[in-house]
């Protein structure tokens, strides 16, 4: 079971719970259609229409308690799987309410899922909800003095501090990530059905092997901004996803995402960290260097192939136009 603090009343965490028609950037960023009334069924869309998952209401007692018997129907490990229970119980206390979620899932995909991502749903509605968890990642007006540094086996542990605690507290439905997507080269349904724990785990191994390029901006101390990037070659999931012939990659770099803290946005560091990324891959003898900035970003989450226009002035030019992304390349 996971549980949060939150500075809003029940009847404000339940008419959160229970809203359709748009997208929860705290639950998987998918959206819900259908009845939360006792009995309604509901179906939860992706961005793109796609259904992800389906659930039936057994029980709604707003604004206490909320009852869902739902199936995960994104990729073909989770749909394989029994229906689980998602239990809601909402209290209110003196500084608003504490929010409960309980899981009720066989051993499993669903479980692990769950086990290694409740805490982060919670935690995004929190955000949605409570001015002080809003206040926690305005954007600073100065941030001091920054360092960039190499990924290295030794800060291992500062690359699981930032993707734990700091790249996604503002937008949830992405804590999984830690960066795995830039790597994994398996099928895209095997990718859908990793999990936190997975990618974490396995992008740990990788970085303790010495097999990651990557840069992390640190202030005062602390890690708050990351740069993935290496030969392209060398990264899988850039590979597959733009359908890349190896053979014409040969010399290449890509700069494969940026993700910035909430705070410290607005104040050069994708910049800083895409300079130092390109020097990096000229003293390894990289002829050229190339990157993926989309055609429409409507968030900062989805710029984190990094926006044209900074490519632009750092004196990128478009080589290849996608339905979705333009490919930019710079001789090193």
């Amino acid at each position: 079971m996971n549980q949060i603090e939150v500075a809003a009343s029940p009847e404000a965490v339940w008419s959160a719970l229970v809203e359709t028609g748009a997208h929860r950037p705290w639950y998987y960023d998918l959206r819900p259609e259908g009845d939360f009334a006792p009995g309604g069924t509901l179906r939860w869309l992706q961005r793109d229409g796609k259904e992800a998952e389906t659930s039936t209401v057994r029980e709604a007692a707003p604004p206490q308690r909320l009852v869902l018997e739902s199936r995960f129907v994104f990729a073909p490990v989770f749909a394989s799987q029994p229906p689980h229970l998602v239990t809601y119980e909402i209290e209110g206390t003196q500084s608003g309410s504490r929010v409960r979620m309980d899981v009720d899932a066989p051993p499993g995909p669903v479980r692990n899922l769950f086990e290694g991502e409740g805490g982060a749903t919670l935690q995004g509605l929190r955000l949605v909800l409570d001015p002080t968890a809003q206040a926690e990642l305005k954007r600073l007006d100065e941030i001091g003095a920054v360092e960039i540094r190499d990924l290295t086996p030794e800060r291992l542990g500062d690359y699981q501090d930032f993707f734990d605690n700091r790249a996604f507290r503002d937008y949830p439905a992405w804590q999984f990530c830690y960066c795995m997507h830039t790597h994994y080269d398996g099928d895209i349904e095997t990718e859908a059905g990793r999990t936190a724990v997975d990618n974490r785990r396995d992008m740990s191994r990788m970085i303790g092997e010495g097999e990651v390029t990557a840069l992390l901006a640190y202030a005062d101390g602390t890690p708050v901004a990351w740069c993935n990037y290496g030969p392209t070659t060398r990264l899988g999931g850039v590979m597959r996803q733009f359908k890349l012939d190896p053979a014409e990659q040969e010399g290449v770099g890509s700069i494969a995402c940026f993700v910035v803290s909430a705070p410290y946005r607005g104040h050069g560091l994708a910049r800083r960290l895409l300079d130092t990324a390109c020097e990096r891959l000229a003293e390894r003898g990289l002829q050229w260097v190339e990157a993926y900035p989309p055609k429409e970003a409507g968030s900062p989450q989805h710029s984190y192939r990094g926006p044209l226009r900074m490519y632009l002035d750092a004196g990128f030019e478009p080589v290849r136009e996608g339905a979705r992304h333009t490919v930019v390349r710079k001789r090193l």
